[in-house]
């Protein structure tokens, strides 16, 4: 079972909950992934640990602290209250937000591992069976980080109460609802042009803008005056939106452009690749390859053909939707051993760390805590 926390208040009580109710498992996570196969992949053996964890958390601070602080303040206000609850020294807080920025440069895609990241399908009433609506998503990065998920129930002093799927140490998180019936999940946009056009060091990570999104928007439309109208967007994103009204699109970004995507016959899929015309020339080139132990694949074909295989069951099944159909397609290995390129992502660094699925007008939140095709979905209700 997935750990489940609730926490009400002002952002700095939210963060010091957080921070107090999982502080061994906060330190335990950090441990483990600081040791880690993955970690050691991406940082030089010649560096003392202790010196990479400075640097990062330099780098952290210098690229996304100021940021963070002047435009989403009370995020900031609830990470460093996680920080402190938690006993985690202020570098290292910076430090572990940061590499969702950093795990994108352009300049380093060659030694990062491959992180699939994610897939977001999308179901209208008038494609299921009885006029429900369902926003379902596989959340897929490093393996090494599913153990340390969590569902928060969070009820602001001044937003809308939420429920978001985050991991331990984080303040912003990848996937919600809010009891307004608006749903928000994003998928991680891997971009090739770097600065000033797609891609930037400098800026605030996407799982921030989720979060704020949660707190603030009630609709769809809220939400995309929010995002495409937020200057300091640091890594690109696609970001999933679907409200109570039905409202559904995807907003395709980099760090300073966007385009959105809407749904055709009632549904609508999205993985990693930019498919919009306005940004199909930010995806990566085919010969980019990630390169990795024995490993040598291109990580713009895992995106592709996710989004073709979800694209093709959502077709095939369209008007006859139900939330077990929604299952199937999240757990699918297309009739093979899964692998990379599986909706249901089984990779050899990287895999669907924990399923999704959404009913806005129910405000039901159905997760997995691992792999959807071994787990069974636990419903929360907000």
């Amino acid at each position: 079972m997935v750990d489940f926390i609730k926490l009400h208040g002002t952002p700095s009580e939210r963060g010091f909950q957080q921070g107090d109710l999982l502080k061994d498992k906060i330190q335990n996570a950090f441990d483990i992934i600081f040791h880690s196969k993955m970690f050691s992949e991406v940082t030089s053996k010649l560096i003392p640990l202790s010196v990479i964890k400075l640097a990062l958390g330099i780098m952290g601070k210098k690229n996304i602290k100021g940021a963070i602080q002047k435009i989403l303040p009370d995020q900031f206000e609830k990470m460093i209250s996680i920080g402190k609850a938690a006993e985690i020294k202020r570098s290292i807080l910076y430090g572990a937000h940061y590499i969702e920025v950093m795990s994108g440069d352009p300049k380093s895609i060659y030694k990062n591992p491959p992180t699939q990241a994610c897939s977001m399908i999308f179901a209208l009433s008038k494609a299921t069976t009885d006029g429900s609506m369902f926003f379902g998503r596989n959340y897929d990065f490093p393996n090494v980080l599913q153990p340390f998920q969590v569902i928060r129930e969070e009820t602001p002093e001044d937003g809308y109460k939420n429920i978001n799927f985050t991991q331990y140490p984080l303040t912003g998180c990848h996937m919600g609802l809010n009891k307004k019936g608006l749903a928000i999940g994003y998928n991680y946009g891997r971009s090739w042009k770097k600065e000033p056009l797609d891609f930037r060091l400098k800026g605030i990570p996407g799982s921030f803008i989720v979060q704020e999104v949660l707190e603030s928007c009630a609709t769809t439309q809220e939400a995309i005056d929010f995002i495409t109208k937020f200057t300091s967007r640091s890594n690109g994103c696609h970001y999933g939106l679907m409200d109570a009204s039905g409202d559904t699109c995807v907003i395709e970004t980099t760090s300073t452009r966007h385009a959105i995507r809407r749904p055709e016959d009632w549904i609508l899929a999205h993985t990693n690749h930019y498919q919009t015309e306005e940004l199909k020339d930010a995806n990566l080139p085919d010969y980019v390859r990630f390169k990795m132990d024995d490993m040598d694949i291109s990580p713009i074909e895992s995106p592709i053909k996710r989004y073709k295989r979800e694209i093709e069951l959502l077709k095939n099944y369209n008007g006859q939707i139900t939330i077990e159909t929604i299952k199937e397609i999240l757990r699918d290995h297309d009739n093979r051993t899964p692998d990379d390129f599986t909706v249901c992502t089984h990779g050899h660094s990287a895999g669907t760390l924990g399923s999704i699925i959404i009913l806005p007008t129910k405000k039901e939140f159905w997760v997995t805590d691992n792999y959807p095709c071994s787990s069974e979905y636990e419903q929360f209700k907000l």
